[in-house]
């Protein structure tokens, strides 16, 4: 586990720092810092939190106005070792672009390999893809800031945590099955692991998510073409990369934006690789 609070740089009560761009701002508090959480300006703000539990868990979190979500922590008796805010810096973030920076924030954190109370991660907000391109920069922009204030925390945005394909189990061998799906000219072929399945690069992924989608269909294209893990090809997405999902029915949401089961065949005359 991660040591968060070991890299804490100083002790002072309250820490402040900005990106380098100028567009975010850090406030970290600790200790004694509590006792006047309610009266930072800022925390009356959108913004993004990270809280630091005393055994280096996280939890990731956002609100419309800062203190409503983060006095929880100055009002018990045992108090987190440090809470970090991230808002905007000359302007006040706008609430969306806080619930997307949050899900950037917890994506990134995770990946780094940090214990985070809240696994299953901030849905964000359907927004502009290059709106998200600048939140992406801005995130990036504050890792320096961040690195001299805890070092733990400064981490990159890599991909999203789906992209990151489980270490092969030994189980793997007798649940290997190959399916594909097949609707309105998209096909899809996954491949049946130990927790779930993944599916293979190449498969064809719905540009435009149905009616019905939830937000959810929209931001994953938005984050997954920004880092090159879905690409246009005959308008449509193609995926370059394989990408896990626990069920057949996330899968169905991811490719084809429903939640169909029964679309999934199995591939019956291909050779699977391991008898190859």
């Amino acid at each position: 586990m991660n040591n968060v609070i070991g890299s804490v740089a100083s002790s002072a009560p309250i820490i402040e720092t900005e990106s380098q761009n100028g567009n975010l701002r850090v406030i970290a508090v600790q200790g004694e810092g509590f006792d006047a959480l309610a009266k930072i300006p800022e925390f009356k703000q959108p913004g993004v939190y990270v809280c630091v539990g005393s055994k280096n868990q996280l939890y990731v979190g956002y609100s419309g106005k800062l203190i409503v979500r983060t006095h929880r922590f100055a009002a018990t008796p045992e108090r987190p070792p440090f809470l970090m805010a991230i808002v905007g810096n000359k302007t006040p973030l706008e609430p969306y672009k806080a619930s997307m920076l949050e899900r950037i924030a917890h994506q990134a954190l995770m990946s780094a390999g940090h214990s985070v109370v809240n696994e299953r991660g901030p849905y964000g907000k359907v927004i502009n893809p290059d709106v998200y391109s600048t939140l992406q920069n801005d995130w990036a922009s504050i890792l320096r800031p961040i690195s001299q204030v805890v070092p733990a925390l400064a981490c990159p945005w890599i991909e999203p945590d789906y992209a990151k394909v489980p270490k092969p189990h030994p189980e793997d061998v007798y649940l290997e099955q190959f399916l594909a799906a097949e609707k309105c000219g998209i096909r899809a072929e996954i491949k049946r692991v130990y927790g779930g399945y993944v599916i293979l690069p190449g498969s064809m992924v719905r540009r435009d998510p149905v009616d019905s989608a939830r937000d959810v269909c929209h931001i994953t294209r938005i984050e997954s073409r920004y880092c090159g893990l879905l690409v246009p090809d005959h308008g449509e997405l193609r995926l370059t990369r394989p990408v896990f999902r626990p069920s057949l029915t996330s899968c169905s949401k991811l490719v084809f934006t429903t939640g169909e089961t029964a679309i999934w065949e199995p591939i019956r005359e291909q050779l699977p690789p391991s008898a190859a």
